[in-house]
């Protein structure tokens, strides 16, 4: 008795399967253009044998598939190339057509994969793409598959610059824009001279020879001055420690302030307290107080103990007394050439 029960149900919903086939199968809602299909499965569908090709073609010439947009005009200019059914006549419609998605689907392909083509047709581009018409793609002449694949016109490119003709390679504003910052704009070379095709960051080789001499020697043009205290009170030219090779190391030239020979070969900080260059004490080591060194000094008739290195150019003592009766005599003169005015008057 349960098996005839069973039975019976079963037969029912065949029953209404045949009888009701839109009703009880459908899995949804066909296209625009399948409309009237809506309640006639059949005029696709096999029954227990899925959608075969012959009832697509039956309504859906191969060769004249995209021919026509849908509202029945001729094919909008720029489409000429979508002609490539007929080398499809080997895969199933549904491979890349799906119906069931509701009137207007978000997209009407589900599955096309350029390998559904034959090789030939894949090693073909233009046969359904149009090529580019931008300065770059106009100047090669190779396959769209030397920079280009098949999951994406801009997923992993490979271009390679050999594939240009030599002048179009050496011409690279034809493709790029020079960039606008100073540098550039100081530089009328070639972008090779610095640059290489593999990146524009990629191992940068730049001369600063390939400046003017005025551009050269104005650092500060390209390069931002360094705002620690040594270089804040410096007022010449970066060139006067610096090189054009490299930042560091430098020759800077201490003997031009002060010798450091002998004793005074010390650290920095030992002049210079807290890393300030603008001034020195020399009392680190010296009396270690002013008045001791000002009474060393009121013996020499010398009382302005401001400035040790106007006297004192090096370790050497006898450099002092030199430079000492130098600036006596320069003080003399000036006291001389004063009285003179006062005469004068």
């Amino acid at each position: 008795m349960k098996n005839i029960l069973i039975l019976g149900i079963v037969a029912g919903i065949v029953f209404l399967m045949v009888r009701f086939p839109h009703t009880m199968l459908s899995p949804g809602e066909l296209v625009q253009g399948h409309q009237e299909f809506n309640n006639n499965c059949f005029a696709c569908h096999t029954p227990f044998g899925g959608i075969e090709n012959d009832k697509c073609i039956a309504c859906h010439n191969l060769s004249e598939i995209g021919k026509e947009a849908n509202n029945g005009n001729n094919m909008v200019a720029g489409k000429e190339k979508v002609l490539f059914h007929e080398n499809l006549s080997n895969q199933s419609c549904m491979a890349c057509h799906i119906d069931h998605e509701g009137e207007n689907p978000a997209t009407k392909l589900d599955g096309f994969k350029h390998n559904l083509l034959s090789e030939t047709v894949i090693n073909n581009c233009v046969s359904c793409h149009q090529k580019p018409s931008d300065d770059l793609h106009k100047q090669l002449n190779t396959t769209c598959k030397s920079c280009h694949n098949t999951e994406g016109w801009k997923s992993g490119v490979k271009f390679d610059h050999d594939m240009l003709m030599v002048p179009d390679k050496n011409d690279c504003v034809s493709c790029h824009q020079k960039p606008t910052d100073n540098l550039h704009k100081q530089l009328s070379s070639a972008c090779s001279s610095c640059h290489n095709t593999e990146g524009w960051k990629s191992d940068v080789k730049f001369d600063h020879n390939l400046l003017t001499v005025s551009d050269r020697n104005n650092c500060i043009a390209c390069h931002q001055k360094p705002k620690d205290n040594l270089h804040q009170s410096l007022k010449n030219n970066c060139n006067s420690c610096h090189s054009t090779d490299k930042w560091v190391p430098a020759n800077f030239d201490h003997d031009r302030y002060f010798a450091l020979d002998g004793d005074h070969n010390a650290s920095c900080n030992t002049c210079h307290k807290n890393n300030n260059y603008d001034t020195y004490t020399c009392y680190g080591c010296h009396e270690h107080t002013v008045n001791n060194i000002l009474s060393e000094h009121r013996e020499e008739g010398i009382s302005n103990i401001t400035n040790c290195v106007a006297c004192h150019r090096s370790g050497d003592e006898g450099e002092g007394e030199s430079n000492r009766g130098e600036n006596r005599g320069n003080n003399s003169k000036k006291k001389e050439g004063k009285r003179e005015n006062d005469d004068d008057d």
